[in-house]
């Protein structure tokens, strides 16, 4: 028996719905899955330690950091959201949150809202022969860690 014209569209009805889920299931997937991925180790050049006197955090756009100084030193954290790269803003009480997808972070880069599956990442901060803070970007610390500022 020879298939009909409506036998026929009716499997390729059936083929497209298919074809249209599995993207769906493969986009949602890949949407699930946190793309961030670091690349080569780099050391950012942050400029001179008196660029952030005062207490309180500055975010450095060029190096994608925000600083921090209080009483005890100077101290970088990674202004990019674990969840997908993007970069987190402040917050009036004092937190970060990402304006992509509203991942929330307390002032210690902990966690405490949203898709991000891990705190924000501090990284190691030192001072060059000219006392210029340089962040190193491949060695994340505790978000204890300060480098004094009366160290030269």
């Amino acid at each position: 028996m020879e298939p009909t014209r409506r036998d026929v569209l009716f499997k390729l009805g059936n083929l497209g719905l298919l074809a249209l889920g599995a993207q769906s299931a493969w986009a949602s997937f890949r949407f699930a899955q946190a793309p961030v991925r670091y690349g080569p180790p780099t050391r950012k050049n942050l400029g001179a330690a008196e660029r952030f006197s005062g207490v309180g955090r500055s975010y450095v756009e060029e190096a994608g950091l925000f600083v921090v100084r209080d009483n005890v030193g100077l101290a970088a954290m990674s202004a990019v959201c674990t969840h997908l790269g993007c970069n987190v803003r402040t917050e009036v009480g004092g937190g970060y949150i990402c304006p992509c997808h509203g991942s929330r972070y307390d002032g210690q880069g902990r966690v405490v809202s949203g898709p991000a599956p891990l705190p924000l990442v501090w990284v190691k901060l030192v001072r060059d022969r000219k006392g210029n803070l340089i962040a190193d970007l491949a060695q994340p610390v505790a978000a204890n860690v300060r480098l004094p500022t009366g160290q030269s």
